[in-house]
């Protein structure tokens, strides 16, 4: 036998299914700290996410600014070529003579321009989402921020040891630090341009096409750039799947007058 619900009972089932809808809807967002209702105390979002952002998005930049560069973000000794300072990692004023190594600890002064200039950058962040924090009635307390950077094969990762303690409405959440892992070239580019320093130096040569076959994921270019006493090479390494470039530049075993 079929049940027959009266209009009047129709109408009721709609209200209350409007009424659970509301309420659910106005727990959700009283759960992400958006309304405040007394008795459903707000979660403290997590917010890792907004630093894993702000440091990748930084750290990105950096590396950016370097690889025209020859991996400094202020080169002091450089050619300039196609409009960028690109800096010597291995040099001498001397004619006939092989370069010296400008940059022996390469792979250290990269981490370290990368750290010099994210920083700051990485500070104000922790600040602006303090202030956004406790604008929003959260209690933040943050200690002093330690940070290192690693150059690693395809990543570049940072490491922050900082200790953070959120809290709102008798819930709590602490922080003791950050690991961010940047996908980035630069670590693999570095290696190559290590490599084509140490041969200049020793041999005032670097087999490009030779090479070329041995890192088949990077293409190695060389150009000669001026035809005077200051004649210089310029190596581009690129990694073929991203397309970010290294510029270097070398200047050793240069015959008078700028002949190569």
């Amino acid at each position: 036998m079929a049940v027959k619900i009266n209009k009047k009972s129709q109408i009721t089932i709609f209200i209350i299914l409007g009424i659970i809808l509301v309420a659910a809807v106005v727990i959700y967002f009283a759960l992400r700290g958006d309304i405040r209702i007394p008795g459903i105390h707000p979660r403290i979002t997590d917010f890792s996410s907004e630093m894993e952002k702000c440091v990748s998005d930084n750290t990105l930049k950096a590396v950016n600014i370097m690889l025209p560069q020859g991996g400094l973000i202020n080169p002091e000794h450089y050619k300039l070529y196609k409009d960028s300072s690109v800096e010597y990692l291995c040099y001498t004023n001397l004619y006939y003579k092989p370069c010296i190594n400008q940059h022996p600890m390469y792979l250290n002064d990269l981490s370290g321009e990368i750290k010099n200039y994210i920083s700051g950058k990485v500070e104000d962040c922790f600040y602006n989402l303090q202030q956004e924090y406790q604008s929003k009635g959260y209690n933040v307390n943050m200690q002093a921020t330690n940070m290192n950077v690693i150059l690693n094969p395809k990543q570049i990762n940072v490491v922050i040891d900082k200790k953070i303690d959120v809290s709102k409405n008798n819930e709590a959440k602490s922080y003791s630090g950050f690991n961010i892992k940047v996908n980035s070239p630069l670590y693999d580019l570095a290696m190559i341009a290590s490599k084509i320093v140490a041969d200049e130096a020793k041999y005032c040569y670097f087999e490009s096409l030779g090479n070329n076959l041995l890192y088949p994921d990077y293409l190695i270019e060389k150009t000669n750039v001026g035809y005077d006493e200051t004649s210089s090479k310029i190596y581009s390494i690129t990694e073929k799947f991203s397309g970010k470039t290294l510029l270097i530049a070398i200047r050793g075993c240069a015959l008078h007058g700028g002949l190569q």
